[in-house]
């Protein structure tokens, strides 16, 4: 399907999305991907002949990538939406200490340090808003069985995916045709950047953390010397692997 044509269902079904419920509020999750970025930037389109108000909601993980936050205050600021952060508390290191490293087996990060913030700030909200955000279906097997639009059990409010079939060559394209202000973190990290979660970092990625951004590197060594348990942040192939080794 072509961009333009694809463009224009979407922009036509995100807005059937807001009239039919009656939508007082656009909720946007802008992690600062580049997912989230074509999701907020197609809210502005449309609250252009709506008129409904936009809020975007970025989760500030307290392990982000150094300099996402100020990306995503620059959209933001660029296209005149309001930036609402909410934080994790306690954050990610005091939940280590008590908790241990996350693994892919054992992931206490995604509700503690995003679910949870977020569930407390929707929970002050109106009930007559919409959250919508960049999931799209082929970004993993358990996506392909989501809804498109569904009520979050944890933030009460109807959540929309509006791109959820789009491919990452559609968001690719969407951004180059409307020449959207891509993340800069982009030129050293492939994805993930709004959060350093060990559950499914790879040693390769820990490597570049080291490399550019030293002084959050040295938080998950000092954080791992720390684990009565001597548990390392990494696993490759079974085996521990110690930060203070790389």
């Amino acid at each position: 399907m072509k961009i333009a044509s694809l463009e224009e269902r979407t922009l036509k079904s995100l807005s059937n999305v807001i009239k039919s419920n009656r939508v007082k509020r656009l909720y946007v999750l802008f992690s600062g991907g580049r997912d989230s970025l074509v999701v907020l930037h197609l809210a502005y389109r449309v609250r252009k002949f709506l008129k409904v108000p936009i809020i975007a909601v970025y989760v500030s993980t307290t392990v982000a990538t150094p300099g996402n936050l100020k990306y995503v205050k620059q959209v933001c600021n660029k296209y005149h939406i309001k930036l609402k952060v909410v934080k994790p508390y306690p954050n990610y290191f005091t939940l280590v200490k008590r908790w241990g490293f996350p693994t892919s087996h054992r992931r206490w990060c995604c509700y503690h340090l995003k679910i949870k913030p977020l569930k407390r700030y929707f929970g002050t909200q109106p009930r007559n808003g919409l959250i919508i955000d960049g999931i799209r279906r082929d970004e993993s097997l358990k996506r392909h069985g989501f809804p498109k639009i569904d009520f979050h059990k944890h933030f009460k409010l109807l959540c929309y995916h509006p791109i959820f079939d789009w491919s990452k060559e559609d968001v690719l394209r969407y951004i180059e045709q409307h020449s959207l202000p891509e993340n800069p973190l982009y030129q050293i990290l492939p994805r993930a950047i709004d959060c350093w979660c060990t559950a499914f970092k790879s040693v390769k990625q820990f490597k570049l953390l080291k490399m550019y951004w030293p002084e959050l590197f040295k938080k998950y060594v000092e954080a791992e010397a720390k684990l009565r348990s001597k548990g390392s942040a990494l696993f490759k192939n079974g085996r521990r692997v110690y930060l203070s080794n790389l």
